[in-house]
């Protein structure tokens, strides 16, 4: 539909890349794609998707309330359909936080496709929550505005089109959504509800781990938020955005899939899972991800206004480093501002991760230690030198000016430090060897993995069958690719004679898609954002208010931390 939408005297600069995610005032917005009950054509008469809304937030609101006000209500008029096609994309969830409160908001169309049906919660002070492309939001008590907003006559319009009751409260995610259970996201597929519950329940036992939760496939069972056992900073959530479930169950290193070298990345879609109905863990960290970003907002009584910022990391975020974009600065490094899918630029920052995380899949358990250990060491660098220019900027009568000019140039440092880091990498694991500090140090494969597919002195080739347990020299050699034992150590031919030697280790359990995490007394708003439609890459962008005043950024003491499929928000 072309229509218009009435303009406002004001409006504030923000950073954005696809989403409106951060603007001047502190204000931060995490995005998560949802199923819904509702679908509205995309070529109806509804004017409004989730992208133009969070661009609006943007401009016209310094709260997270009237961001949430702002877009039910202009979604209410001038209608909402869904970012992608029918019931796989006709919802939307945000995380939403100002600096002092953080709210979870839910959107879809209605069943006129003329307006919309939205929703939101304040998170609890202290609490973490997590949206994995699913509405996470259940009973909600409209009268009870300081925990909860809706859209218009909510509870009514539920009943008459026979999506609630009326008794009792509206439990909104059963009323709008399907039972991911039982609902499939892609014609042909199974099914893949852990798709969206192993997310939450990864990030809900790493802050929470004494509550100790257990994976289900139920989303009913997944509460809404948990508090978090410790202070989140916005080092913590990078880390969680870096997760492959290591040391879980379905730590996504273990196992055949992950090859013999221990790759957590998996080829999703495809007719071989049409054929076996099958699903993967799905990682919080993805090899198809296009960007990972975090909101980061400090209170307006600590002095730092200015230091606002918005951590973005290309790429997958288990093989990128996050860069600062202060909120009070427009200059940034060129590299960031170009790139494309379709032609291999290693100008461009994209481009120069992309081709580190894909080289690692060579020998990922080997490649992994030098990646996490250059990642460390960049990552301390950034910290350490955010915090002493910023504690430089104090009282500059241009402030703006100084923290351009400043992240422009670490941007192209870390930039031009990981293109190097790859080309060392290319020498170090070229042709299946190491080559440094030496060069031509075989490899080979772990023992485990030979005898996994049955290799020995017969050269034709043998399948291996599946197994509930692990081979057995997995047990005694361990994962390699370098043995823990010799074959002094082994007596082979009474393994042989009392196993199956030719039987896998056991396969991942399967899941999928990202989580919103949110902790009150520190505010984080990051969202993961992959290339949607067009193959065009989403780079950062400045988008300028119309009455841009220089830098007077302000934010607040934040009043949750948020994790979701697009962008997170830390106060500090």
């Amino acid at each position: 539909a072309v229509g218009f939408v009435p303009e406002v005297s004001d409006t504030y600069a923000y950073w954005e890349a696809v989403y409106g995610y951060m603007n001047e005032h502190g204000l931060a917005l995490g995005e998560s794609t949802t199923a819904g009950n509702f679908p509205v054509s995309q070529r109806g008469s509804a004017l409004l998707w989730i992208r133009p809304l969070t661009q609006m937030a943007m401009e016209r609101c310094r709260t997270a309330r009237c961001a949430i006000d702002t877009m039910g209500a202009l979604a209410e008029v001038h209608g909402f359909y869904g970012e992608d096609a029918g019931a796989s994309g006709a919802g939307e969830a945000l995380v939403v936080a100002d600096g002092k409160e953080v709210w979870v908001f839910h959107i879809t169309g209605d069943a006129t496709g003329t307006s919309a049906f939205w929703v939101a919660q304040r998170v609890p002070d202290g609490h973490v929550v997590a949206v994995a492309n699913n509405f996470v939001i259940r009973q909600v008590d409209c009268e009870y505005q300081d925990n909860y907003r809706c859209s218009t006559d909510l509870l009514s319009k539920a009943k008459a089109i026979g999506a609630s009751s009326g008794e009792g409260a509206l439990d909104f995610a059963r009323a709008m959504g399907p039972d991911i259970r039982n609902f499939s996201y892609t014609p042909g597929y199974s099914p893949i509800p852990m798709y969206t519950t192993a997310r939450l329940w990864r990030v809900f036992s790493r802050v929470a781990p004494s509550l100790g939760l257990r994976l289900t496939d139920n989303p009913y069972d997944v509460p809404f938020s948990v508090k978090s056992e410790r202070r989140l900073s916005h080092r913590h959530l990078m880390d969680l955005k870096r997760d492959h479930y290591e040391g879980t169950e379905i730590d996504l290193t273990v196992g055949p899939m992950a090859g013999p070298f221990g790759s957590p990345n998996r080829l999703e879609g495809g007719e071989g899972l049409k054929v076996t109905r099958g699903q993967f863990a799905r990682a919080i960290s993805l090899p198809r991800t296009s960007y990972c970003c975090i909101g980061h907002s400090f209170g307006e009584e600590s002095g730092a206004k200015h230091f606002n910022k918005w951590w973005y990391a290309s790429d997958s975020p288990a093989s990128s480093v996050f860069v600062p974009f202060y909120t009070g600065a427009w200059e940034f490094a060129a590299a960031y501002r170009i790139g494309h899918m379709s032609k291999y630029d290693d100008r461009s920052a994209w481009w120069v991760f992309d081709f580190v995380a894909n080289w690692m899949d060579i020998n990922y358990r080997l490649m992994s230690i030098d990646v996490r250990k250059k990642l460390s060491e960049w990552q301390d660098r950034v910290d350490r030198e955010c915090e002493e220019h910023e504690a430089r900027a104090v009282g500059s009568d241009n402030p703006h000016l100084l923290f351009g000019e400043f992240q422009a140039a670490l941007q192209s440092k870390v930039v031009d430090a990981w293109r190097g880091f790859g080309h060392h990498l290319i020498m170090k694991y070229n042709d299946g060897r190491i080559n440094y500090p030496e060069i031509a140090q075989p490899i080979g494969y772990p023992a485990w993995w030979l005898q996994t597919f049955g290799v020995d002195s017969d050269i034709f080739p043998k399948w291996g069958r599946p197994s509930d347990s692990p081979p057995t020299l997995y047990e005694l050699c361990g994962p390699g690719p370098f043995a823990k034992c010799s074959p002094q150590d082994l007596d082979l031919g009474e393994l042989a004679a009392g196993e199956d030697v030719a039987a896998p280790p056991r396969a991942s359990v399967p899941l999928y898609e990202v989580a919103v995490l949110l902790v009150a007394g520190q505010a984080v708003t990051f969202l993961l954002g992959w290339l949607l439609g067009s193959g065009r890459l989403a780079l950062p962008g400045l988008v300028r208010g119309s009455t841009w005043r220089g830098p007077p950024l302000s934010a607040r003491a934040a009043g949750g931390a948020a994790l979701g499929d697009s962008c997170p928000y830390v106060a500090a």
